[in-house]
């Protein structure tokens, strides 16, 4: 070969291989793929296309364009409405940074840093720069570690944070979570992965979402290292991988599972792939699994196509979906699951059918589509889930005590940062100080945690003659709210309060819905100072006579994409005008955001979340121009009680849902409510509902009762609690 030719080619390859190595994709169909869908992204979030995607301007490195692209291109709907370009830049860069950092980096394959260490978000929580501001104190921490040892290490940083301890379901920043030194599974999960993530180390928070075997769900972590994925219980540090004390509930599971921020890419044990992420069936690593095969025909005996079949298990008193799929041309789809039984439910417009399964002994299960079935309106089943396995063995003796000791070091130091917050003593000084209510102040500074700082400091900044009110504000939110809402917020609620009906300001209806910023399980924002400035005046004037003049604009103003938003986190009503996009529940909060700015009570219906004002006569619902429209007329039910031990209570021993589309919809009402606390009557729309009973014995096996019925306009039913015996 020609000693010019030879060169050359040397040239050529060390071209080549620098792009390569400029590449954070150097999969080119891959990236194609991802700048594709970036494009599609930047079309929806048009509005918001100069906060969002400036930063992409000007000539940046190709890691850094591809990091951005790609985190842009399949973000959920309401991180696009309500954070900007720079946030994300500033993320990206940091995990850019541990990639080239931590000595395990370059050998990550991209698959596993694009979809477990690049993604921000873990699951449906509030963002915050968590990433930025512990970079350096988890760098430190783990200097020197191999991939493996550096995880379990991290987990016992989050354990010197953060214990267990159950809430709401609304899901707090990894950096709030740290504020009040707790949180719920799903939250001690979410910070641990953060945490790890910061660190470079790939993770994921995997999700059982209802146990078989009991009322509850629980949420862990999986990370990888060395080409393998170990798991552990976040801020629960125990001295090995793959052990913590939910390993042998978790061999009873139906189902472990994980989203996978992004397009499909590599070779996980994928449920279903969507556009956005694909959600991966993580079973099989912690149980016996089989695959159960789901055959829809219609009432002739031919195969249905793209019937939806979801495989549901018995838990908290209702039917829970674990997967749904399509059918294809056959009338065929299939699930991997736990050995145990199900209920398959399958569904095309308002046809359905379903049949009760023990999976152990089930291949396939043949399902009828009918739109109506021969059932009688009584129905009992019982239901048993996966056996309880011999237990496996745990670590050494040695180990545990080694790290029983660990933890209870970490347990001090953690109580040091809560014996760092408001006493009592100093709660009740305060109120005096201010000359408020000292019962209720001292009440919602114990509640405000390792946040009573921006509690006590909105109430000491209050105008005196509105300390009362700003003291009924915070006693109406969650106790969360308490936990990690800024002054800033509560303070444009407080200060840009209307009252044109001029509502009793002591009364509930003025407090629960004109004063309340809460509505439903969003992040709490200072959106009536943005909704006054930004809704036009002459729609603001109009509403107050007709708030139905609200629900034209939404109509005409805001698209819906359900879909774009899969985290289901709600976007905040600023991000909802904002974008001009919106997931329909955000649409229903921003309705009902406005009202309240103006001076309109209004709310979410419990039980269905239908947006509803008052105007003097009572509740009005509201349904948009894409909804079915209910009749005005009302159905009334009424839940009555003759147990002698226990009143049955709701999710715990009965629920009640509606039908609509094929299925039922089990209607959200509070945890815990017992059947004599619903009041009189509830009012309900016409139509056909099911009320499931259930009672769980010790042996984890379930008798669960359904009752079918139809509700008729102005129809008064009256349902005897009474799980079976």
């Amino acid at each position: 070969m020609p000693k010019h030719l030879s060169f050359l080619i040397t040239i050529v390859i060390l071209l080549t291989t620098g792009c390569s190595e400029r590449h954070l994709i150097r999969d080119k169909n891959y990236r194609q793929q991802v700048h594709k869908d970036f494009l599609e992204r930047n079309s929806l979030a048009i509005n918001r296309k100069e906060q969002l995607f400036s930063v992409l301007k000007g000539d940046l490195p190709a890691g850094q364009s591809e990091a951005l692209e790609f985190l842009f291109a399949y973000m959920p709907l309401n991180d696009l409405a309500d954070y900007n370009g720079e946030f994300f830049r500033a993320l990206a860069d940091a995990s850019l940074k541990a990639k080239k950092e931590r000595p395990w980096g370059k050998n990550l394959p991209d698959d596993i840093f694009l979809h477990y260490v690049l993604p921000y978000r873990v699951n449906n929580e509030n963002l915050d720069s968590f990433r930025l501001v512990y970079y350096d104190e988890l760098s430190g921490r783990i200097k020197g570690l191999g991939i493996k040892e550096a995880a379990l290490e991290i987990n016992h940083w989050c354990h010197e944070k953060v214990a267990y301890q159950p809430s709401d379901i609304r899901t707090s920043s990894p950096m709030n979570t740290i504020l009040s030194a707790r949180g719920r599974c799903g939250e001690e999960s979410t910070f641990t992965v953060s945490a790890l993530r910061t660190a470079g180390i790939p993770a994921r928070q995997v999700y059982c979402p209802r146990w078989a075997h009991t009322d509850d769900n629980h949420a862990w972590v999986e990370f990888w290292a060395d080409g393998k994925w170990y798991y552990m219980g976040a801020c629960e540090p125990e001295p090995l991988a793959d052990r913590g004390w939910f390993t042998e509930p978790a061999r009873r599971a139906m189902l472990v599972h994980t989203k996978s921020f992004g397009a499909p890419y590599g070779n996980e044990n994928y449920i279903k792939k969507y556009r956005l992420f694909s959600e991966v069936n993580n079973l099989s690593k912690y149980a016996v699994t089989k695959r159960i095969y789901a055959k829809v025909t219609d009432t002739a005996g031919r195969s249905v196509k793209d019937a939806l079949v979801a495989f549901r298990i018995y838990n908290y008193s209702e039917f829970f979906t674990l997967a749904e799929f399509p059918t294809g041309d056959d009338g065929l789809c299939s699930f991997e699951t736990g050995i145990g039984d199900l209920i398959v439910w399958a569904r095309k417009g308002d046809d359905f059918g379903f049949s009760k399964i023990s999976a152990c002994s089930t291949d396939t299960v043949f399902l009828e589509l009918r739109g109506t079935l021969a059932l009688p309106n009584d129905l009992a089943l019982d239901l048993l889930p996966p056996a309880a396995p011999v237990p496996l063995a745990g670590p050494s003796g040695k180990l545990m005590k080694q790290n029983s000791l660990r933890v209870a070091q970490e347990d001090t130091i953690r109580q040091k940062y809560i014996s760092s917050w408001m006493k009592p003593e100093e709660a009740a000084s305060f109120a005096a100080g201010i000359n408020a209510d000292t019962a209720a102040t001292k009440s919602l500074l114990m509640k405000s945690m390792g946040n009573y700082r921006a509690v006590s400091s909105f109430l000491l900044n209050t105008p005196p003659d509105k300390r009362n009110l700003a003291v009924g504000l915070l006693e109406k939110v969650a106790e969360k709210d308490l936990r990690d809402v800024s002054e800033p917020v509560f303070m444009d609620h407080l200060v840009n309060i209307r009252n044109p009906y001029n509502l009793d300001t002591d009364d509930d209806l003025y407090r629960d819905y004109v004063l309340n910023p809460r509505v439903a399980n969003e992040v709490l924002s200072g959106w009536r100072s943005y909704l006054l400035k930004n809704i036009p005046a002459e729609i603001q004037s109009e509403a107050l006579i007709n708030p139905l003049v609200l629900r034209d604009y939404i109509n005409t103003t805001i698209k819906v994409a359900d879909d774009e938003n899969y985290y289901r986190t709600p976007i905040t009503p600023s991000g909802v005008d904002q974008l001009k996009v919106s997931d329909s529940q955000s649409r229903s909060i921003y309705f009902v955001a406005i009202c309240r700015s103006i001076g309109i009570p209004s709310r979410l219906e419990p039980g269905t979340g239908t947006p509803q004002f008052w105007l003097g006569s009572g509740w009005t619902d509201v349904r948009f121009h894409d909804q079915r429209q209910a009749t005005e007329k009302k159905g009334f039910i009424s839940f009555t009680s003759s147990a002698a031990d226990k009143i049955p209570e709701y999710y715990i021993n009965f629920t009640l849902a509606r039908f609509e589309n094929g299925d039922y919809h089990t209607l959200e009402y509070d945890y815990n409510k017992k059947a004599t606390e619903f009041g009189n009557e509830l009012p309900l729309a016409p139509g056909r509902y099911l009320l499931i009973t259930g009672n769980r014995l010790n042996d984890s096996k379930i008798l669960a009762g359904l009752h079918f019925f139809e509700l008729l306009p102005d129809q008064h039913i009256r349902l005897d609690i009474e799980p079976r015996k």
